[in-house]
């Protein structure tokens, strides 16, 4: 795990603590709240890019951060949610306001466990058929009881096979690692 998307999940945790202070103060249902919140950063992240006019401005060290502050503050006001502008807020004052698109993939991730799903990442060298896709979704349901929502990715550097990474669990079946097992148990064997 990178140094950043480390960082993210701890801001996305701090903010899934601030968005459930607010569920219980509004009276609103958590998952709905969480939803709206979600909905919310995705905006911010959107507008805070990196090299979007206003994200070059946020990050701008000639422009005083009480400006920075003040833009900003001006912008969400009455757009947004009390907790995302707080939050906006503490990322611009911390100089996180660049890794929004990160919170906002791990708070993503926050608010598939909170609705019971799981997120899992297929690893492959060649992409995958539908059959074959299909199959792994129902044997990734079945073995961990969770609804899945499957994400693809290639790696070309794979010789063949595949893996598959759900939380911090990874099931391997790539052929780098099965050779490799397979040298490991030659290496073992006395002849």
């Amino acid at each position: 795990m990178s140094q950043d998307a480390s960082i993210a999940g701890r801001y996305a945790r701090a903010l899934r603590l601030l968005t459930e202070r607010q569920a219980a103060k509004s009276g609103e249902p958590l998952v709905a709240q969480l939803e709206r919140t979600l909905t919310e950063l995705d905006s911010l992240a959107r507008l805070t890019a990196p090299g979007s006019r206003l994200g070059n401005f946020l990050i701008d060290p000639q422009i005083s951060p009480a400006d920075r502050r003040k833009v900003l503050e001006q912008g969400l006001k009455g757009r947004a949610m009390p907790s995302v502008q707080v939050f906006a807020d503490l990322l611009l004052r911390k100089r996180r306001i660049q890794i929004t698109r990160a919170v906002a993939h791990e708070f993503k991730a926050i608010v598939e466990r909170a609705k019971g799903l799981a997120r899992a990442t297929v690893v492959s060298a060649v992409p995958l058929s539908e059959a074959e896709i299909n199959r792994l979704h129902v044997e990734l349901e079945r073995t961990t009881g969770k609804k899945i929502v499957l994400e693809r990715q290639l790696e070309p550097t794979l010789l063949g096979g595949a893996y598959v990474r759900i939380g911090d669990r990874v099931v391997d079946r790539s052929v780098k690692t099965l050779l490799e097992a397979i040298g490991q148990q030659l290496y073992k064997t006395n002849v």
